[in-house]
């Protein structure tokens, strides 16, 4: 699947938002939040059987699919890897979309055919859901044709994932630097992506939550109090750069949970502990030091920044 990263390469601390840094304790506990090993984000190279063995060792409790394996598993390695995970108590977290519906219409439809071809595979592991991210610009689009497309497109993909009882989940990308990107801006807020969802009308429709853009778009408790649970498919947690506020933060350069302080975790989590959600929560922080560090210390370093912050 096609990554931001790869996709976007064609001061003070002061400001309104409540994600701002406070001060804080560190959390102690955050139950039924549960780490997840993501290693797309983390600059991490393996296959499905060293993911899963890295999560056990390391003591992730869910791992995102690596989809281009599991799909040519037979039967019976799908049965002694689901066991594995079983016995080990892991689960599935979302696994990326692996639709380019950003660009023309056959790139779309060649990952749409992808996903129709192989989901009762991808459901046979019990994968519970899809994310992807929304890009807040575009080349030739106005906000309102740029819209009709992701409405068009977005909603095939929710009713083909709905046959099989998975969800999909939407994020917004919140830094301000990307909006001088392209010529036309596009959503880039909870709002904005509300508009979206709520025009897709699908309950298999929800919210991928990071801390990093909540901070950016500078999105308050009341632009997010409507959320409930269910509408809620995963989280990731990331902090800031010091030095830049959220006008200046950079969407390929942020740091581990609770490395910086700059943003404050503790007030996000607690929001998304509120509204019930019980679930994986990964970093993703596109940060090149993690990303060059040997394995074993990338992988300390990924866990402790989430144990520290109570998950």
């Amino acid at each position: 699947m096609l990554n931001r990263r790869e996709f976007t390469n064609s001061i003070t601390i002061a400001g309104i938002s409540p994600f701002f840094m406070k001060t804080s304790e560190i959390l102690n506990s955050n139950k039924g939040l549960i780490a997840s090993l993501n290693p797309g984000a983390i600059g991490l190279k393996c296959n499905a059987h060293e993911l899963l063995d890295y999560a056990i060792e390391y003591k992730f409790s869910a791992i995102s699919p690596l989809l281009g394996d599991l799909i040519k598993f037979n039967e019976e390695e799908r049965k002694t890897y689901l066991s594995k995970m079983q016995i080990n108590k892991i689960e599935f977290d979302s696994g990326g979309l692996p639709i380019d519906f950003r660009s023309t219409e056959t790139k779309f439809l060649e990952g749409f055919k992808f996903l129709n071809k192989h989901l009762k595979t991808i459901s046979s592991f019990k994968i519970p859901s899809f994310v992807t991210w929304i890009m807040p610009t575009h080349k030739s689009l106005t906000y309102r044709q740029n819209f009709e497309q992701h409405h068009n497109r977005l909603s095939k993909v929710a009713n083909v994932l709905e046959q099989e009882g998975l969800k999909l989940g939407l994020e917004y990308v919140g830094p301000k630097t990307l909006m001088v990107r392209d010529k036309y801006p596009f959503l880039h807020t909870i709002g904005g992506l509300r508009e979206l969802i709520n025009a897709i009308g699908k309950k298999n429709v929800g919210y991928l939550l990071d801390s990093f853009h909540t901070y950016c778009a500078e999105d308050k408790l009341d632009d997010m109090k409507f959320l409930i649970a269910d509408d809620v498919v995963s989280v990731q947690l990331n902090d800031g750069v010091i030095g830049r506020n959220p006008s200046a933060q950079l969407d390929q350069e942020r740091e581990l949970p609770g490395d910086t302080g700059i943003i404050d975790l503790k007030y996000f989590l607690d929001f998304i502990h509120s509204k019930g959600y019980h679930g994986p929560v990964s970093v993703e922080p596109f940060n090149k030091r993690l990303n060059l560090m040997d394995t074993s210390l990338k992988l300390e370093r990924v866990r402790s920044s989430l144990f520290k912050n109570g998950i």
